[in-house]
């Protein structure tokens, strides 16, 4: 070690004591004298050089004075980086660092070291908000910063692969663009006013962990040799996905770790650091930690690597599915962002060794995933932190949104856009599903009804802001010319989205407030996805006839293209009877279902605007059996009346009439309660068994095999096996509910096909009662 090229540094109890020192504004002094009288004539000569009296003693006053600005912001750059954990800093102020022989060596305002790297920054000050030049402390910078890497290496020993990074700390300045595109070609980081305020905040929340985001932040992208690092892992896969489980030091996972997007240093982002990492929950797992506490259960991490590389995996040995080796993690800051664990991983840097706790004998589990693709991952933090620590799924929602904001991973920043949007529907008042879904602290109700995570996997769907492929953005109809312009594509989406779903409730109020109550559709979650559906195939079809793509309109002209179409749609839709709209919910909730749904609306378009025809509808109404639904519905009508006088004849002769032994032997409890209930809501009207649903049907003909094997199997399976034999009356049900249904078109040919079978075998296997 070379002690002669650069110094003095201060370390261990010296840091601290030093730190107290500089936390303070002011700089202090102390007048002595042989008597008070001479003490205060001396306290009066300095108070006219600006000092004034802090406190007074029996023998001495003590003065302070406020410290030059300048010194102020080394001071609070010092004391920034001192609290974030850096273990070595500049003693003082004359600190040095060699550059060239013959030349004197050049003062550093604030020098700060770690394991791995170090960190060397000058700073300036302006008494008030104004420009000042910067071209010469850039240059100057240029010039010293490959000898001044000579001479930290000399000093430290070529072993220590040390990353440097020089930078300027500001306070009132107004940096010009030219003097910020220096620095980003001399890859000198710059920490503004607002930056400071960033990190200062930052280490308040995350003390020591904070750190390692500022170091992100500084060598962003950067491979940094003293943070490789390599483990015993073992390799499986889970769902189809590759993973890797293993044991590692808090600290060292802390390096590579993160909770929020990592390219964001936003004051904004800091209350999502504070919801995400409360720290009153940190400051109670730091005690328990303190006091021997252990976690069994895994961190899980989905670990990113530049250009999606695969980690190094050095396999040594198979055993089953798993494969255990050493994987080399990435040594880079920043790598791992936390899906699950964040407590208990940030915890540590609360906590303080002691007899409990000592970080060189605490590993913590670890899964890791590699490179997960941004909804899989967002999907994974919303159902282990919903359902694990039971958080609200819609407050993962907006967290998530938060956290990945902007992000420099496009998959994941559009994710987060895609959250926020949903997110403000909610809670923009001016939008008409203000206050509709179901997030944190409040409850579900017929109108409540909708969830973010829904109306964000409609909007993803239906492609409305664009989709993500291969690190760009393919625009959408309600996104804008430029994709990755996150903020405008915000709102305009959510402008456009106003204006039709406002069209909706206008037009249907009724519809509209129902929500999903028994005469509600529109406004559920599965009436929204389908309509994000319809919204994008108009928007195709505008663009094919008109050759209008609206990503290139504003949002109040997209709404115009659209409003014509869905104006249709509204009006349609309130011209048909409520047991007309119910029909739309009895097709299911699944993709397929929803794009049934859309398919459906698209009908009602057509009926009013001919000429719109998008890709698949006629395919869709191709496949519907208009002229059989009706015939298919008088059916099983038919074949439910059959059914009920020959089961309830049947039961009756077998178990007798006398007490209703029939109905008490003969009809499972369940569905003797159900009927019950229903037939008091009707005062009794009628008797208990005509509340009897076609789908009761297979579960009294189970319950009474031996009466009804060789008639009710219709010979479709063989009669031993009673719930496949019976099946047909499951299936018919199904049907039945779209039946329900007067519009032409929701029956295929297949289901009425199948309706023409089973009524052809009731009439040949079921004899009249």
């Amino acid at each position: 070690m070379a002690d002669d090229v650069m110094g003095p540094t201060v370390t261990g109890d010296d840091l601290d004591s030093e730190l107290r020192q500089r936390k303070s504004k002011d700089i202090f002094h102390t007048v002595t004298g042989s008597t008070r009288k001479v003490i205060a004539e001396k306290v009066a000569l300095e108070e006219q050089d600006g000092w004034r009296v802090a406190k007074k003693n029996k023998k001495s006053t003590r003065l302070a004075k406020a410290k030059p600005a300048h010194e102020q912001l080394e001071d609070e750059v010092w004391c920034l980086l001192a609290q974030m954990g850096f273990q070595e800093l500049n003693k003082g102020r004359l600190f040095t660092i060699a550059v060239e022989d013959g030349l004197n060596p050049r003062q550093i305002d604030v020098f700060a070291k770690d394991d791995e790297t170090v960190i060397i920054v000058e700073c300036r000050q302006k008494a008030t908000v104004g420009r000042k030049p910067m071209a010469d402390l850039i240059e100057k910078i240029r010039a010293l910063r490959e000898a001044a890497q000579k001479s930290i290496k000399l000093h430290y020993g070529s072993q220590k692969k040390l990353k440097v990074k020089f930078a300027i700390a500001t306070r009132n300045i107004i940096w010009g663009e030219a003097d910020l595109e220096k620095c980003k070609e001399y890859q000198i980081a710059v920490i503004s006013d607002q930056l400071l305020d960033y990190y200062k905040q930052l280490t308040q929340h995350l003390k020591m962990a904070a750190r390692f985001q500022f170091l992100a932040h500084m060598f962003e992208g950067q491979r940094v040799d003293g943070l490789a690092q390599t483990v015993v892992a073992t390799r499986g896969k889970m769902g189809g996905r590759p993973f890797y489980t293993f044991l590692i030091r808090p600290e060292e996972l802390m390096k590579i770790a993160y909770v929020g997007h990592k390219g964001s240093r936003d004051i904004e982002n800091l209350e999502t650091y504070q919801r995400m990492l409360q720290s009153d929950r940190l400051k109670g797992i730091a005690k328990y930690i303190n006091e021997g506490g252990k976690f069994p259960t895994n961190i899980v991490v989905n670990l990113k690597l530049p250009g999606k590389k695969e980690p190094q995996f050095d396999k040594k040995e198979t055993v089953g599915e798993e494969i255990l080796g050493f994987l080399h993690l990435p040594p880079i800051y920043a790598s791992a962002w936390v899906i699950d664990g964040q407590h208990r991983l940030y915890g540590y840097a609360y906590a303080r060794e002691n007899g409990g706790f000592k970080s060189d004998e605490t590993v913590l589990p670890v899964l890791a995933y590699v490179n997960l693709p941004a909804d899989e991952e967002m999907d994974l933090f919303i159902d282990i932190n919903s359902k694990q620590v039971k958080v609200k799924t819609g407050l993962l929602v907006e967290l998530y949104s938060d956290l990945h904001w902007k992000s420099d991973d496009v998959e994941e920043a559009f994710q987060a856009l895609l959250s926020r949007i949903a997110y403000r529907l909610n809670k923009d008042k001016a939008s008409p599903l203000f206050d509709r879904m179901v997030v944190s602290g409040t409850r579900k109700t017929n109108v409540r009804c909708l969830t973010q995570t829904s109306i964000r996997d409609g909007l993803k769907v239906a492609r409305l802001i664009g989709s993500p492929l291969k690190g760009m953005i393919v625009p959408g109809p309600l996104s804008t010319g430029d994709p990755l312009n996150y903020d405008a594509n915000l709102k305009k989406s959510l402008s456009v989205l106003t204006e039709c779903l406002a069209l909706f409730a206008n037009i249907l109020p009724n519809q509209w407030a129902a929500g999903d109550s028994p005469t509600g559709y529109v406004c559920t979650n599965n009436g929204l996805r389908a309509l994000f559906l319809v919204i994008q195939d108009v928007a195709e079809h505008v663009r094919q006839n008109s050759g209008i793509d609206l990503a290139l309109l504003n949002a109040d002209e997209t709404f115009k293209e659209l409003e014509p179409y869905l104006t249709a749609l509204a009006d349609q839709l309130a011209s048909v009877a409520p047991n007309d709209i119910q029909a739309f919910r009895k097709i299911g909730s699944s993709l397929t279902a929803v794009k049934q749904q859309s398919f459906g609306m698209e009908a009602y378009i057509q009926a009013k605007l001919s000429d719109f025809r998008p890709l698949g509808l006629q395919e869709y109404l191709a496949s519907r059996d208009a002229a059989g639904a009706d015939a298919a519905a008088a059916k099983v009508t038919q074949i439910h009346k059959k059914l009920f006088n020959y089961v309830i004849e049947t039961l009756k002769d077998h178990f007798g009439r006398d007490h209703k032994a029939w109905w008490t032997q003969g009809v499972p409890l369940t569905i003797r309660l159900s009927c019950t209930q229903e037939w008091e809501k009707k005062n009794r009207e009628g008797d208990e068994e005509s509340h009897l649903y076609l789908i009761n049907y297979q579960d009294i003909a189970v319950a009474n095999w031996d009466l009804f094997r060789d008639t009710l199997s219709l010979g479709y399976k063989d009669p031993d096996n009673k719930k496949e034999s019976t099946k047909w009356i499951k299936v018919l049900n199904d049907i039945r509910q779209y039946t329900a249904h007067p519009e032409k078109g929701l029956l295929s040919k297949e289901q009425v096909s199948f309706v023409n079978e089973v009524y052809e075998k009731v009439e040949h296997h079921i004899p009249a009662r």
